[in-house]
């Protein structure tokens, strides 16, 4: 019996540039559009910020509750984005002077979590410009991104694979179809 094989195939490598190439977004045109903060508005869907349970709570008050939570969202997942970045960037090297094709699929993934990251400060900063004072993200992202790659790479990628997972199904069932969010 032979131990099984861990060697990255490189044939999903081209599809994923083809894609990377055609599905190109920009923060301004796509997602900014020269919005800003609604401060009348939740930010995050109920079906995330569960504030519609808290009953004890007026409608102004689960409306402030969402918008603190919206504002600790962009916060995490902009912290998460930077181990992500990291740990592909070190999987490049052994690309480095072989599979160009599978550097360059490497390399565009890391261009979309780098956009990520800045997506993320400016949601941030539109949050932080119109909210009331005294909101602290205590999380240091260069020291959770250090926790985290001290793991083996395996443990990291797998965790990566469900942020990556766990992100498209969120935005498909809860962000997309929820119209009255600022």
């Amino acid at each position: 019996m032979q131990p099984p094989r861990y060697a990255s195939p490189t044939y999903s490598y081209p599809a994923c540039i083809e894609v990377s190439k055609r599905l190109r977004w920009d923060i301004d045109k796509d997602v900014i559009r020269g919005r800003e903060s609604d401060f009348l508005q939740k930010f995050l869907p109920d079906g995330i910020s569960k504030v519609n349970q808290l009953d004890f709570l007026n409608q102004d008050e689960r409306r402030l509750l969402s918008q603190i939570q919206g504002r600790t969202y962009a916060n995490m997942f902009g912290f998460v984005e930077r181990f992500i970045t990291a740990k592909i960037l070190e999987l490049t090297q052994d690309h480095w002077l072989g599979d160009q094709i599978a550097l360059e699929a490497l390399v565009r993934f890391c261009d979309e979590e780098l956009k990520h990251q800045e997506l993320f400060r400016r949601v941030e900063k539109m949050m932080a410009d119109g909210m009331p004072e005294g909101y602290k993200f205590l999380s240091e992202p260069n020291e959770v991104a250090g926790a985290v790659l001290e793991k083996s790479t395996w443990a990291v990628m797998a965790l990566i694979f469900e942020i990556e997972l766990f992100t498209q199904e969120h935005y498909k069932q809860s962000i997309e179809p929820e119209e009255n969010l600022s």
